[in-house]
């Protein structure tokens, strides 16, 4: 579940799961769509992304962060992840295995730049039925 939200000056989403992996995925998927009119949905690029935080939250501005970093500086554009998210003593982690595809601006619509997830906003809850977060994007 995705749902784009309005916000003055940047942007937002609410995305929902079954499971934290599931919210996680969401997530991605919610940036993707941000980002372009027509996200790839195959690509033969491999990439493994390694997280932790503090808290949920936390981590999941780290994991957009990391995917912006992705998109934008490496040209990679994930469009299926494996995500684990093991719960440390201390901290949460993130362990996503990624399948990518070349950034290619022209054909999916490129929709402009994403300057960071933001801790403004920020809403990781456990719900009836899974996990809703909400996140703010500064574009």
């Amino acid at each position: 579940m995705i749902r784009m939200l309005d916000h003055t000056a940047d942007v937002g989403f609410e995305v929902g799961g079954g499971s934290l992996e599931e919210l996680f995925d969401e997530a991605r998927r919610a940036l993707l769509m941000i980002y372009f009119e027509r996200p790839p949905e195959s690509g033969s690029d491999r990439r493994r992304v390694e997280l932790s935080a503090p808290d949920l939250e936390a981590l999941l501005v780290r994991w957009l962060n990391e995917l912006v970093h992705l998109v934008q500086d490496e040209g990679f554009v994930p469009v299926r992840a494996q995500i684990a998210l093991p719960e440390l003593p201390e901290e949460r982690a993130l362990d996503a295995k990624l399948t990518g595809a070349p950034l290619d601006l022209e054909s999916y619509g490129w929709q402009g730049e994403v300057k960071s997830a933001t801790f403004h906003g920020l809403c990781v809850r456990r719900e009836a039925g899974g996990w809703r977060a909400q996140v703010i994007l500064d574009v």
